[in-house]
């Protein structure tokens, strides 16, 4: 069997080429880095050095490389790289204080293939600053905005002040610790998790520092741009003469407004002026609706103003009993009633002339300290009616022992 093999040509020329590949490996086992030598296969890798150093020291140089030349089988190459990623280069400069040194480094966790090793450079040198740690205030930037008919409120996150720390040099340079959200879309209030990075005077990434926390939750408050708001009527001027406003009514008593979020409407609601400057009669005008800073549109753009006005009438009332707010354990010394002259529309002095219980006079003793005092007597009338006159300014009042 032997004989026809060898008189084969195609066999031996198959026996030749797998002869001649086999050499060919043995030759030129030098491939990206490696080198076949009588010891085995050498390669090279560059490391980091990891640089150890005492809680209260910090590493300002660059972090040097070392390159580490390994020698291993040729049966073990195709693995070597992937054992490599395990091999550590360390250099102690732990308890030896700010400066500058040079430090032997050495390999650990070496990959049990490797037959020797070498380093070079065998040593580096390294700068170490005291560690410092102080607080700086979060900035939260928000950008895009939110879907068209809603509104984006203020951002809102917990943490105001962070701790930044690193190498003295580098904590003085951070201008602020700012983050930046993302609104763009939303249509409802969403919290984000926002990385902070510590930045200097003109914005750009402090590094060495180290931010604690590293990032904040922060809550985007979305609302409707649609809201419905009370209108107020707010009156201006004075009628003629002779005359007083009874009453204004709006029409209708609300609007719809764009722009604002419910939580920054006016509470009173939003206020409508209306001049009823010279008027002498009932009459019915148009007021356009006010815009509040923020708000985009009001629908209706205007309201009517129904203005009833009437002749002005005046009235005495008199025995208007003086109260006491504000504080407790305080008595009246006196006087114990005044006499108040009001004016305003004929239907609003024809009814508290006979019912005056409207009429409300006080002082207001809150923030007295003990002793006797003359306080101011206030007036508290229904609407539509002013104070003429009352018959005493001022009551005095004294705290109970």
């Amino acid at each position: 069997m032997m004989d026809r093999l060898l008189n084969n040509n195609v066999a031996l020329r198959i026996i030749a080429l797998v002869l001649a590949c086999i050499l060919w490996l043995a030759v030129h086992a030098e491939q990206a880095g490696s080198q076949q030598t009588s010891t085995g296969v050498t390669e090279s890798f560059e490391l980091p050095v990891r640089v150890e150093t005492s809680a209260d020291e910090v590493l300002v140089s660059q972090v040097p490389t070392v390159t580490a030349r390994v020698t291993t089988t040729l049966l073990r190459l195709p693995t070597l790289a992937s054992d490599m990623m395990k091999a550590e280069i360390v250099a102690n400069a732990q308890d030896l204080g700010p400066g500058t040194y040079t430090l032997h480094v050495a390999a650990i966790n070496m990959p049990a293939s490797v037959r020797t090793y070498t380093l070079a450079p065998a040593t580096i040198t390294v700068t170490l600053e005291p560690k410092v740690t102080v607080e700086r205030t979060v900035r939260i930037s928000v950008v895009g905005a939110p879907s068209q008919g809603y509104v984006l409120g203020k951002p809102q996150f917990g943490a105001g002040m962070v701790e930044i720390s690193g190498a003295a040099s580098s904590v003085q340079s951070v201008a602020e610790v700012a983050g930046v959200v993302d609104a763009s879309g939303l249509s409802q209030t969403q919290t984000k998790l926002v990385d902070l990075l510590p930045l200097d005077g003109a914005g750009k990434a402090v590094p060495g520092v180290t931010v604690t926390p590293s990032a904040v939750a922060v809550t985007l408050p979305v609302t409707s741009a649609s809201q419905s708001v009370i209108l107020t009527p707010a009156v201006t001027g004075n009628p003629a003469a002779g005359y007083a406003i009874a009453s204004v009514r709006l029409e209708p008593t609300s609007a719809v407004e764009q722009g604002l979020p419910a939580g920054q409407l006016p509470r009173g609601g939003l206020r409508v002026p209306i001049d009823v400057t010279g008027l002498a009669k009932s009459t019915t005008v148009s007021v356009p609706i006010p815009l509040l800073p923020g708000m985009t549109s009001v629908s209706p753009a205007a309201v009517t103003a129904v203005i009833d006005v009437e002749p002005s009438a005046v009235a005495t009332l008199s025995n208007i009993p003086v109260t006491i707010t504000g504080a407790t354990g305080v008595r009246l010394i006196g006087p114990r009633t005044v006499t108040v002259t009001v004016t305003g529309a004929q239907s609003a002095v024809q009814a508290v002339e006979k019912d005056a219980s409207a009429v409300q006079a006080y002082v207001d003793a809150s923030g007295m300290s003990r002793g006797t005092a003359s306080l101011p007597i206030q007036v508290h009338l229904p609407a539509g009616l002013s104070a003429v006159s009352i018959s005493a300014r001022t009551a005095t009042v004294q705290t109970m022992p």
